[in-house]
């Protein structure tokens, strides 16, 4: 019965583990101090690291693609974000070129304007800005940014850079309504400047049309010619351009003929007006040859009357 138990010796017949980790720890400083003087090893360990390298390649292989997707997205994100810059400073370069050549064509419109003012040396003139504009066909007018307060009056005139545009219908404290030159109600007393003709020049309600009233067909006229206003209504200084004459046709049983010119001005594009105060040598010069010109002035007035 006692054969049946083994009896466990009370300590271990090898050596211990502190002995063994000693051993190792003399095999390794030994072996290091062999390889670094006599290099036996490098075969060994070049062998050793190139069976290692699939292992060591594999292992690392998770952290490289990782580092490779947050490259990968992160300089995707930066192409955006540069992307988005440059769109939005492409887009503000343009809003500023937009802005120059506006600003280059308000100037050149200024510049025709201050050239036209040096026209009247002796005049008062102001430069009035448009507010609105109505262009409906049988009332063609636009609001001006002065009035009263700035010494505006009902009928004075409004010039541009190149010709006439209208006048003063009704003057308020800070802005004014003026009547175009192709208001239907509109007429002034022209001049052709080739032939000194004169015609009453009234509105058609077309914005690039007017018609010469009361012309026969012998009257010294042609297609091309300038038509200046005549000095002698009372409302327009004298020799300014008005309109060129481009139609001249002959209306059967009608004595007169049926003539149509253009303005100078392009009323469709106008910003801003000249105001014009008349002087007084032209005042005394309209008053003087109204008397000889009673018939010419009549017939504006009626006309004017019954379009009015």
């Amino acid at each position: 019965m006692h054969g049946d138990f083994a009896i466990k010796p009370l300590f271990g017949l090898g050596p211990s583990t502190s002995a063994k980790l000693l051993i190792l720890i003399i095999m390794s400083v030994v072996m290091m101090t062999v390889d670094h003087h006599f290099h036996h090893l490098s075969k060994v360990r070049q062998t050793i690291s190139v069976a290692m390298y699939p292992i060591e390649y594999l292992a690392g292989l998770p952290s490289k693609v990782y580092n490779w997707g947050s490259e990968s997205l992160s300089g995707r994100n930066k192409l955006l974000r540069n992307n988005a810059e440059l769109r939005a400073e492409q887009i503000r370069l343009e809003l500023q070129l937009q802005k120059l050549a506006t600003l280059e064509q308000e100037n050149t419109r200024l510049r025709e304007m201050l050239t036209s003012a040096k026209y009247f040396e002796k005049e008062r003139i102001l430069i009035g800005e448009l507010l609105s504009v109505d262009l409906d066909p049988y009332q063609q007018r636009i609001v001006v940014n002065k009035g009263t307060r700035d010494g505006v009056y009902e009928g004075q005139p409004l010039l541009g850079a190149r010709g006439i545009i209208g006048q003063i219908d009704k003057a308020g404290p800070f802005n004014s309504v003026a009547i175009l030159v192709s208001d239907p109600n509109h007429a002034l007393l022209g001049v052709v400047a080739r032939s000194g003709q004169r015609s009453l020049v009234v509105g058609t309600g077309n914005i690039q049309q007017l018609e010469l009233l009361h012309l026969t067909s012998t009257a010294d006229i042609q297609i091309g010619d300038l038509v200046i206003t005549s000095g002698l209504d009372d409302r327009y200084p004298s020799d300014y351009p008005v309109a060129e004459i481009t139609s001249i046709k002959q209306v059967s049983g009608d004595p007169f003929v049926k003539v149509e010119a253009k303005p100078l001005v392009d009323l469709n594009s106008i910003r801003e007006v000249l105001l014009i105060w008349p002087s007084a040598a032209d005042a005394d010069y309209s008053a003087e040859n109204s008397v000889e010109n009673t018939t010419d002035n009549n017939v504006a007035e009626q006309k004017s009357g019954s379009r009015n």
